[in-house]
């Protein structure tokens, strides 16, 4: 399963520099495409940061047990802004829209080539992952932030024989 996360993460990264190369964070110091998988952050990280998309993973099943051997794996991805200061923050709507235009542009097209990343140079594996249409969540709205979740559920066949 872990080749299928890191796999999908790797390509929405890709994905985002492509679409909207200045849609960055600076974690630690280091700056890079702001996105994030919430599981790799150290405990203590802190709150989530604005105008970045943290995926969350949720656990794997097979689609139909009697069939074969395909997966699914539901993944959220969340994020919040707070709008810009030089504008009061009365713009955090149009800036909530445009996380939601990044977020249709990453996830399109719904499927990428499955690799190892486990030695830090992708293997290709020989498969693919592919996922649903991003299902969007009502506004969450907690002063001063609002924001939304988003989920996918991704689709791949394990890396080992489950039978």
């Amino acid at each position: 399963m872990q080749a299928t996360k890191d796999s999908f993460y790797i390509e929405l990264r890709n994905r985002l520099v492509a679409v909207d190369p200045q849609r960055t964070i600076t974690i630690d110091g280091a700056t890079r495409p702001a996105i994030v998988v919430a599981e790799n952050e150290p405990p203590n990280a802190g709150p989530p940061l604005c105008d970045a998309f943290y995926l969350h993973w949720g656990g794997a099943r097979p689609v139909l047990p009697s069939a074969g051997t395909l997966m699914e794996m539901e993944c959220a991805i969340s994020y919040r802004t707070k709008g810009t200061d030089q504008n009061g923050n009365l713009d955090r709507g149009r800036d909530l829209a445009s996380l939601d235009n990044d977020v249709l542009a990453i996830c399109s097209p719904p499927l990428t080539e499955k690799s190892d990343y486990s030695t830090g140079s992708a293997v290709d594996l020989g498969s693919t992952i592919f996922w649903t249409q991003p299902v969007f969540s009502a506004l969450v709205n907690a002063p001063p932030y609002i924001g939304r979740e988003v989920s996918v559920s991704v689709f791949f066949y394990p890396e080992v024989n489950q039978t």
